[in-house]
C-alpha cells in the first residue's frame, strides 16, 4: 500500500525517521488525532454505504491511513535495525 524506499538506506532512514517524529511532535499531535478520527469516521461511514464506487474510495483511504499508523508503530525499531547493520564491519 505505502511504498517505503529500500534502495538506499539513507532515504529509508529519512522517511522512517520523519514518520516516527510526525507521530510524537507536539506540533503535529492535532493532525495525528485528526487522521485517527478520519480513519474511524470513514470506516463507520462505509458500514452502511451502498454505492460500490464510494465504498471502494473510502476503503482505499482507510487502507492508506491504517498502513500509515502501522508504519508508525514499527518505524523506530526499523531505523534502529538499519543503523545497527550499518555499524557492523
Amino acid at each position: 500500500m505505502l511504498y517505503i524506499p529500500t534502495h538506499d538506506n539513507a532515504v529509508t532512514l529519512r522517511v522512517l525517521s520523519s514518520v516516527s517524529r510526525f507521530f510524537v511532535l507536539p506540533e503535529t499531535m492535532g493532525m495525528r488525532d485528526w487522521l485517527r478520527d478520519e480513519l474511524k469516521r470513514l470506516d463507520e461511514a462505509n458500514r452502511n454505504e451502498v454505492d460500490p464506487d464510494v465504498f471502494r474510495q473510502r476503503q482505499g483511504a482507510c487502507q492508506v491511513l491504517s498502513a500509515l499508523f502501522r508504519l508508525e508503530e514499527t518505524a523506530d525499531k526499523t531505523v534502529e535495525k538499519i543503523r545497527a547493520n550499518q555499524r557492523k564491519p
